[in-house]
């Protein structure tokens, strides 16, 4: 396992970049590691997404693509008006001054995936923008070029997530809403999935029934291949995640089978699933709330995060969370942790993977929002944390504190790869310096690096 001493930084303030302030996507192509990029409040053609890349024989980073700019019709301009600072919904700021904007303000998701049209495997990558977002392609890692259609035919839909690989099928979900009138970072227009054996040829179908037959369900959240199935997790302001499986057998749409429902029983206090990854022979599922543990639409929270293990049978264990009598029977954490690895700012499990033979999982930290919120409070404190497990049921921290930054609020991607474990992060500089200002503190943070930072630990 992995200590706080295997990390170093290899990449800070956003590679040059202090608007990109997301690493979010990672992956392994032909022997590199690609970074996706995002800048969630886009406000110039300057913050548009970057693809970049690693070379671990050399040690060298390059940018290797970059989002087109496109000029803004009427339309268009009014939908760039609501990336604000901050995260879903918001408040509307003034009419952008820019003419022009980059297609794509960020790269949400990135899969290895050989499709029918492809000579060899491809690097597939879907994208946020306030066109509709879309999916790219690469045969060789340093040409893209978009497959598919804007929102794969609806170009409300803001982005792509959750790109997975189950045999020669590969999944996506469409997330997010932006219109002339509105924006929401999560929430789709319907929780749908759509699936493709040809992805190249923008062949992309339908893989369930809007909603799974729920309107109760507001988006799929994340998605992992688990023991042969494909595993989504959905988002319910009004009852709680559900989890969802397939064996994709036939034609699509699949069939489906329920395997929780109600936040596993803590309805929307588990509003969605965060990251999911199958580790051994079972599926581990994060949930929470996204961002700062609280859905004012709703009135929902605050809450902070849980863990629950499913195996192949649909039984379940909470590994970390609220103890609670079930349908399922009385369920205590194994971990014998409380919500958010016993830390009430943990409001989400944002990142999974298994590096090593060992489980890790990174969190969404919203204590430093709360201390630029807070008057007179002098001393910072919080940033992400990075947890391990060599079984499942025990867990050691291996990072916290944002790493040494605290305006590291979150740990976006992780990546096991031959060279080591690679982590990308979030920095929240700018809107923690914003809410501080609202608050009658203008002067309490200084020059606090923007933009994201890659670790890698080996």
């Amino acid at each position: 396992m992995l200590n706080s001493m295997s990390f170093e930084k290899l990449i800070d303030g956003g590679f040059g970049h202090s608007g990109s302030t997301l690493a979010h996507s990672m992956a392994v192509f032909k022997g590199f590691v690609y970074v996706g990029t995002s800048s969630p409040s886009t406000k110039s053609p300057e913050d548009r997404a970057r693809i970049l890349r690693f070379n671990p024989s050399d040690e060298t980073w390059e940018t290797i693509w970059e989002s087109p700019i496109f000029k803004m019709d009427e339309r268009i301009k009014a939908r760039s008006t609501w990336l604000s600072t901050g995260g879903g919904g918001g408040r509307r700021r003034q009419e952008a001054e820019a003419e022009k904007m980059g297609r794509d303000f960020g790269l949400r998701s990135m899969a290895v995936f050989q499709g029918k049209s492809d000579k060899e495997p491809c690097l597939y990558v879907g994208t946020m923008s306030i066109w509709g977002g879309t999916i790219l392609r690469s045969e060789d890692g340093i040409s893209f070029e978009s497959v598919a259609a804007p929102g794969l035919g609806d170009d409300t839909v803001m982005s792509f997530r959750a790109l997975t690989v189950l045999g020669d099928r590969i999944f996506v979900a469409p997330v997010g809403t932006i219109t002339e009138d509105r924006i929401d970072r999560n929430l789709a227009p319907s929780a749908l999935i759509f699936v493709s054996d040809d992805p190249a040829s923008g062949n992309w179908k339908e893989a369930n029934i809007p909603d799974f037959g729920d309107d109760a369900n507001e988006g799929v959240f994340s998605m992992s291949a688990a023991h042969g199935y494909v595993y989504a997790g959905t988002g319910s302001p009004k009852r709680g995640f559900q989890l969802w499986r397939t064996d994709a057998q036939g034609d699509a749409p699949f069939t489906w089978e329920k395997v929780l429902t109600d936040g596993a029983f803590r309805f929307n206090h588990s509003l969605s699933t965060g990251a999911m990854a199958e580790f051994g022979s079972d599926l581990y599922a994060g949930s929470g709330i996204p961002g700062f543990g609280v859905d004012i639409d709703n009135d929902v929270g605050p809450s902070a995060a849980e863990l629950i293990r499913v195996r192949a049978d649909k039984s379940w264990d909470l590994i970390m969370g609220e103890p609670r009598f079930t349908p399922d029977g009385l369920k205590v954490p194994f971990s014998a942790m409380g919500p958010g690895f016993d830390n009430p700012y943990n409001s989400v499990i944002w990142a999974m993977t298994v590096h090593e033979g060992t489980l890790y999982a990174g969190t969404h930290n919203w204590e430093p929002n709360a201390w630029a919120m807070a008057r007179g409070s002098k001393e910072i404190k919080g940033g992400y944390e990075l947890w391990a497990s060599a079984d499942g049921d025990s867990w050691t921290k291996v990072m916290d504190q944002g790493g040494g930054n605290s305006m590291g609020c979150g740990v976006r991607t992780l990546l096991s790869t031959p060279d080591g474990l690679f982590v990308g992060t979030l920095n929240h500089t700018k809107l923690i310096k914003f809410q501080a200002k609202l608050r009658g503190n203008p002067d309490i943070i200084g020059d606090e690096p923007t933009g994201f930072d890659v670790w890698r630990a080996r």
